[in-house]
């Protein structure tokens, strides 16, 4: 989904202290090699402490450490006698051209006309040492996302822009530390992967049954936290993914859709080159017979703040649509009137370990014309994952997921330091900002918040 990760990010050279590299995960090791020409020799310490050979262990390493290169020969004036510093890694990772901003010390008393200190450019021919301070993060979030990163690396990672298959190196590692808490995938379900593996095609190959739409109602009806009420919207879809009757709302709406500025970003995207015109009902009032679209809940807005906008566009008798992705794993409970409401649409996709069988369903109050409504009519659906999705609610309650993930998703917030929003996977912290260079698009937002799915898929496993 993202351009790989620079060093810049995790790595700030100070010039004018000379030697500070601050690196923004745990460091493993320390890798460098020097070529060394003439009678001469380099000697090395970690804190004081006695290098052997050329690699530093990272149980050796604190949070700040200081290494320092010593740099002797028999004979100061020997210009033959020199080294070279071919390699440093740190991880895995060459910083060695991060090694040039360093000042080298001389030795004033071997070399008496020389400067005090100079720029080392990888050439060590002066008697004399550098000091290299390490320091490696102490953030816990990003000593997790580092562990993951590494320990659980995927070479297959979807979904991703571009080559999905790739190889373990340090950029790889690197670019998913980076973006470990930057996405909306669930967690992992062992329970309902077993059962998604052990079924049978052959057992989903046919069309649903005829009270399909009255059973999966009733299933999310029975809900403790969910509470929809109002007239029920009389025609009945499967779609693939929400996604499509985003797609479709959005292709058939008027030129004007008010939708806050803050969605899914795929709505955003529905937007780029057309004539569509885009308008946050938060900061704009509503006009009459509006289209409008909006997230219930939304990990960006209140419950209150959207019942709110619901209301007002109700009194401008706007066309209204409600995705619900997010109300699966809704924090708060929830209390939906559908008197006047127009589309609302579901999926168990960011709560299920099942996006790639991208089951979903649209209510709507009057038949839509489009693709969906035709599939659907004339059966020709994506079967498979529809009876996939029958099956799974025949054996999981609504709320499984969420009563599953609750307590722990408790206890990452109180080990990581995080703050709860309206969705289950998603925290606040301070760290977690929106980077406004768009690295994803430029209607993305949810890097605004910790994604706590690949922390609670490895809870237990390491520190936390």
């Amino acid at each position: 989904m993202v351009e790989r990760g620079t060093p810049g990010w995790l790595l700030r050279v100070r010039e004018k202290t000379g030697g500070v590299m601050k690196f923004n995960f745990p460091i493993d090791r320390v890798e460098y090699e020097f070529e060394l020409i003439g009678d001469c020799k380099i000697d090395a310490t970690i804190n004081e402490r006695s290098v052997s050979g050329n690699i530093i262990h990272g149980h050796l390493l604190k949070g700040h450490n200081v290494l320092k290169i010593n740099f002797t020969k028999s004979d100061p004036t020997d210009t033959g006698s020199y080294a070279t510093l071919k390699q440093f890694k740190v991880n895995g990772g060459d910083f060695i051209d991060q090694i040039k901003a360093i000042k080298y010390k001389v030795d004033k008393s071997k070399h008496q006309d020389a400067n005090d200190t100079i720029d080392n450019n990888l050439y060590f021919g002066y008697i004399g040492s550098m000091e290299i301070l390490l320091e490696q993060t102490n953030d816990q979030l990003e000593k997790a996302a580092w562990i993951i990163a590494d320990k659980e690396f995927e070479h297959t990672k979807w979904p991703i822009k571009g080559n999905i298959h790739r190889n373990k190196d340090f950029e790889t590692i690197l670019r998913d530390a980076k973006f470990m808490y930057t996405g909306s995938t669930p967690p992992q379900s062992k329970a309902i992967t077993k059962l998604v593996n052990e079924t049978k095609v052959e057992e989903l190959r046919g069309p649903f049954p005829n009270d399909v739409e009255s059973k999966l109602w009733d299933w999310i009806s029975k809900s403790e936290r969910v509470k929809i009420d109002g007239e029920p919207l009389k025609h009945f879809t499967f779609s693939n993914g929400v996604s499509d009757s985003l797609d479709s709302f959005v292709r058939n709406s008027s030129r004007i859709i008010m939708m806050p500025s803050k969605m899914y970003y795929m709505h955003g995207e529905l937007f780029d080159e057309t004539d569509l015109i885009r308008l946050d009902p938060f900061e704009r009032p509503i006009p009459l017979y509006a289209d409008v679209l909006l997230e219930y809940p939304s990990p960006w807005y209140t419950n209150e703040e959207l019942d709110n906008v619901i209301k007002l566009a109700k009194d401008k008798k706007a066309k209204i649509a409600l995705d619900l992705t997010w109300l699966p794993v809704a924090t708060d409970k929830i209390q939906l009137d559908l008197n006047g409401i127009d589309q609302i649409f579901f999926s168990m996709n960011k709560a299920w370990p099942i996006h790639d069988f991208r089951p979903a369903f649209r209510w709507s109050r009057d038949r839509i014309n489009d693709r969906q409504t035709f599939d659907y009519e004339n059966g020709i659906y994506p079967k498979t994952s529809a009876n996939m999705f029958m099956k799974l609610i025949d054996k999981f309650t609504f709320g499984h997921i969420y009563n599953t993930n609750k307590d722990p998703r408790v206890e990452i917030m109180q080990t990581f330091n995080l703050e709860p929003t309206s969705v289950l996977w998603f925290t606040k912290h301070k760290s977690a900002v929106h980077d406004e260079k768009g690295h994803i698009s430029k209607h993305y937002f949810l890097d605004e918040f910790v994604c706590i799915q690949k922390l609670l898929d490895f809870k237990g496993k390491y520190f936390w």
